[in-house]
């Protein structure tokens, strides 16, 4: 963890939130060749549930039982940690420059407003100082889903048809904040289904691509980019690539030309490229990615995809 997002969660777990003012804002999204756009509506909420979405966000910033880590594209189970990476390298600033037009936003004024929204967030501020907390809002906002599902109230001991109440579903599960330009992130697959991760994954793989040519690392790239695709978890492979960068490092590419030699990895090498084909695509990937680790105990090899430097 960084001295800079150190000091941000010390500064946020001993803030009183209680005079923090609290509003709430509901995310619409479009998609247009693969971006995204978005926009948002103000909503009023009554003091109890203002209240529950305010703890909700609050709960997960001074929650002492988290460990924070650096968002990494392939990272394990997330169990108590909580990821951060800069907000400005995802679509949440997108959103936040809809919410800072504050009163330009037109209001929810009716019931089918509420439908199809795609994100829910709020904002809490005081003294100049903004935390956002967001959820990604489950399927039961769409009208085509609301219609198919049931509804009903346990009360006077008898169930009741909520079939004539306009009902609106949302949870107070937090995926992720942001405070001072860090998106800290609880829920890692909502977070990237929200924030549109693939088409940054996707922009990321089409970059290296660009690289791997100019660099003549391969003897093509097009196999790369056929294998990969579309294909989530090599896709990735491809943004963990770019960010570790190993491929722009002539030693690290020297080394693996001869250390695939001597142990006989399966590299293909004319003419000092390699060559590529839609059977060894993994391989190029996992290798790229630094993933092929011995251990210093027994010197047994293995590939690890999700791994942590020792610092």
């Amino acid at each position: 963890m960084t001295t800079k997002i150190a000091k941000q969660i010390s500064h946020l777990r001993k803030i009183d939130f209680k005079p923090w003012a609290t509003t709430i804002w509901l995310v619409k999204r479009r998609l247009i060749a693969q971006t995204a756009h978005y926009s948002v509506l103000r909503v009023d909420v009554e003091k109890k549930l203002q209240e529950k979405l305010k703890k909700a966000v609050t709960g997960k910033v001074q929650d002492a039982d988290y460990r924070f880590e650096e968002y990494n594209f392939l990272t394990a189970d997330q169990d108590n940690r909580i990821f951060t990476i800069g907000s400005g390298d995802t679509d949440f600033v997108k959103i936040q420059a809809e919410v800072e037009k504050g009163l330009e936003n037109r209001k929810v004024e009716k019931y089918e407003d509420l439908l199809d929204s795609w994100a829910y967030v709020v904002k809490l501020e005081y003294d100049g100082n903004v935390v956002y907390g967001s959820r990604k809002i489950n399927k039961f906002t769409r009208a085509t889903k609301i219609s198919a599902v049931a509804y009903f109230i346990y009360e006077n001991q008898k169930l009741v048809d909520l079939e004539d109440k306009k009902v609106f579903t949302i949870d107070m599960h937090i995926d992720f904040f942001i405070y001072n330009g860090t998106a800290f992130i609880t829920n890692k697959k909502e977070f990237e289904s929200a924030m549109n991760f693939r088409e940054g994954m996707e922009k990321n793989r089409d970059e290296v691509l660009s690289a791997f040519a100019t660099l003549k690392v391969f003897s093509d790239v097009e196999p790369i980019r056929q294998g990969i695709g579309s294909n989530l978890h090599l896709l990735r492979k491809i943004s963990a690539i770019r960010k570790s960068g190993y491929y722009q490092d002539e030693s690290y590419l020297k080394n693996l030309l001869r250390l695939n030699h001597e142990k006989g990895w399966g590299l293909t090498v004319e003419d000092g490229v390699i060559v590529v084909d839609e059977d060894n695509v993994a391989l190029v990937l996992k290798l790229l990615n630094n993933d092929r680790l011995e251990s210093p105990i027994n010197q047994e090899i293995f590939d690890a995809s999700v791994k942590k430097k020792v610092v």
